[in-house]
């Protein structure tokens, strides 16, 4: 059944429940309702901080319990009482502290009441309970561990000793205050983020969606490797919408990655590079993901300045894909789309140019010095204004409740964490355990940012097994990025080390999730397919490294220097992908002491050396070109 011909209250499709009846009427009203809020408080923002940052976490964990059941035994269609119960605690622990916050901070400011301290015991294991049913158990084992060592701190080793806390001082500052549940990470969600997840939801109904996809395949689909180049380009465009890699690669990848395993793709190749293509949809501006809004905050930084920044890395990220898909292609012989099947670039844009009006109105609105939020809000009434010239599109009563309805539901699988997230950031701001992590990996390091680095990656992978991108940014916000700015690195480039480090963990076995996500569509193994994800996106393991050591490519610094690293880096990256696929677009094959070789040179033109050391490596990189040309014929395109 389709969008337009479903009834206003149709079943509610999740991953683990298929919502219908009464619950189903009640999760689309309470989703549309919970959009519609957020749209308002955009727009006009006429609302107090604890209302915006408790009704947020208050419907999320709403929405969670109707939609994702408690265990594999619980019923599919339907609540029950164990979620109404949960449902409750949630409403009646948060809607208390909403009521009861201004009383709190002007009368009993580190002396609560009885009912504060059962309340927040209450609404801490609500938390745990909605991040535990969407995103298991580890990032719930790490909120735990986070408030043990708060009691424990006087057994803590070394630097992380601390006198240790009451309950009592716990329970208050957790619950209580705007510092952990309710703090910055809340704000930044209830503020900023969700107002751009209504602005996509809004948009890709509009059928800007399928616009970007019929775009991708009229620029792309006629190239060698076509239907991955067009997996690439709309896993840009749509990612740069959507902001959630997992989200980008099941909505992109259900129609681009059957088209790559028809044309000739290995099924694990096939969903190995739209998952790291949905990857890098997290970083492409202008959108990017929701962990660029709380790096905004963290870093006192201009949403519009972090997204300009981010062009150069963004566009050398997607330049590398595109390069290792055209080698693979030359290698496989795998050709473009037929004629028939490619639309014109012409005909796409004529039907559909105006779908990129709402972007600019954003971009626009930023320029001029509105915030986000304000920004999204008239992206969203420019996307349904511009629904309604195409008849196809119109977004009528029906479709617009659609739209809400589809926003709060969307918000599920990222607000689950953000409670859990602030309970763990609650706990290292009490502790003080963010100078004392960052001291700790500055001595593990030795005092050398290389290892420091490299740790911080690892850090991130780990992190990330448990957590979303945006949670492992957090975290590592707190606890890594003060150690690399220790160290010497700028603030902003440190920050983005950190959070593309975090990016990284979506395609890093063992847990991957937007491979394991591929890998469902594509039908190939998990591991494979997340391995071959790490190869075709081999330079999101370098750009954190290349943010410590040249920042230029962040536009830091002056213009030569920014030229210089970021030809480097393009040129590096050509060699990199040459050495990955043993291959060369003159058409020859690499034997293993050139691809050996070309590893060397790319590594010399990724770090920061003289402009005549570059200049010798880029002559390297075309020597082993033009000598390995013979063994192998060009296959055409």
């Amino acid at each position: 059944m389709t969008e337009t011909a479903s009834p206003w209250f149709g079943p509610v499709a999740g991953p683990k429940r298929r919502l219908t009846g009464p619950f189903a009427i009640a999760f689309r009203l309470i989703a549309a309702g919970f959009a519609g809020f957020y749209l308002y408080t955009s727009g006009f923002g006429l609302v107090s901080t604890e209302s915006n940052r408790g009704v947020y976490l208050m419907l999320t964990s709403v929405l969670v319990f109707l939609l994702f059941p408690a265990t594999r035994r619980s019923p599919t269609d339907r609540a029950t009482i164990v979620d109404l119960v949960w449902i409750a605690a949630a409403v009646i622990t948060i809607t208390y502290w909403m009521d009861q916050y201004v009383s709190y901070a002007m009368f009993r400011v580190s002396s609560p009441n009885q009912t504060d301290l059962i309340m927040g015991a209450v609404a801490i294991v609500t938390m745990l309970e909605t991040s535990r049913r969407v995103l298991g158990s580890a990032l719930v084992f790490i909120a735990v561990a986070f408030l043990a060592q708060l009691y424990l701190g006087a057994w803590l080793p070394g630097k992380l000793a601390h006198s240790g806390m009451s309950v009592e001082r716990i329970l208050e500052f957790t619950f209580s205050t705007q510092e952990a549940i309710f703090g910055v990470v809340t704000a930044t969600f209830a503020t900023f983020v969700f107002p751009f997840m209504i602005f996509g939801a809004f948009l890709e109904r509009s059928g800007a969606g399928t616009f970007f996809m019929e775009l991708g395949t009229a620029v792309a689909g006629r190239w060698r490797g076509g239907p991955a180049k067009i997996a690439v380009l709309t896993s840009a465009l749509f990612g740069s919408i959507s902001g959630s890699s997992v989200a980008n690669t099941v909505t992109t990848g259900s129609f681009t990655i059957p088209l790559m395993k028809r044309t000739g793709f290995k099924p694990h190749n096939a969903g190995a590079i739209e998952a790291i293509a949905s990857t890098g949809g997290q970083f492409m501006p202008p959108v990017m993901g929701a962990g660029v809004f709380i790096l905004a905050t963290l870093t006192q930084t201009s949403y519009l300045t972090i997204a300009l920044m981010n062009i150069i890395p963004a566009a050398l990220f997607f330049i590398f894909l595109m390069l290792m898909i055209d080698l693979e292609a030359l290698r496989t012989g795998i050709k473009g789309l037929p004629p028939s099947d490619i639309p014109s670039v012409s005909g796409v844009m004529r039907r559909g140019w105006f779908f990129f009006l709402p972007l600019v109105v954003v971009i626009g609105l930023l320029f001029i010095g509105y915030s986000p939020d304000f920004g999204a809000f008239w992206g969203t009434v420019a996307a349904f204004a511009l629904s309604w010239l195409r008849r196809e599109t119109r977004m009528g009563p029906r479709k617009l409740f659609h739209a809400m309805s589809w926003a709060g539901q969307s918000n599920t699988s990222a607000g689950a964490a953000i409670g859990t997230l602030g309970i763990i950031i609650g706990g290292i701001v009490l502790a003080g355990l963010g100078l004392k992590f960052s001291a700790v990996l500055i001595d593990f390091a030795g005092g050398q940012l290389l290892p420091a680095v490299i740790m911080v990656t690892l850090i991130s992978i780990i992190i990330g097994m448990g957590s979303s991108t945006t949670g492992s940014y957090i975290i590592l916000s707190v606890v890594a990025a003060p150690a690399l700015v220790n160290l010497g690195v700028p603030l902003i480039a440190a920050h983005l080390a950190v959070f593309y480090a975090a990016c990284l963990s979506n395609i890093t076995p063992p847990v991957c999730v937007s491979a394991y996500a591929a890998a469902a569509i594509a039908d190939s193994n998990p591991m494979r397919t997340g391995f071959a994800a790490l190869k075709f996106g081999a330079t999101l393991v370098i750009i954190p490294f290349a943010f410590a050591y040249t920042p230029e490519i962040l536009m830091i610094g002056e213009v030569p220097a920014i030229v210089h690293r970021t030809a480097a880096f393009l040129v590096g990256s050509i060699a990199l992908a040459t050495a990955l696929q043993g291959l060369s677009w003159l058409g020859g094959s690499l034997d293993r002491g050139s691809r050996a070789a070309m590893i060397v040179l790319a590594a010399v033109l990724f770090v920061p050396v003289p402009l005549w050391i570059d200049g010798l490596a880029l002559l390297g990189v075309a020597a082993i070109w033009f000598m390995r040309r013979s063994s192998m014929a060009p296959v055409a395109g």
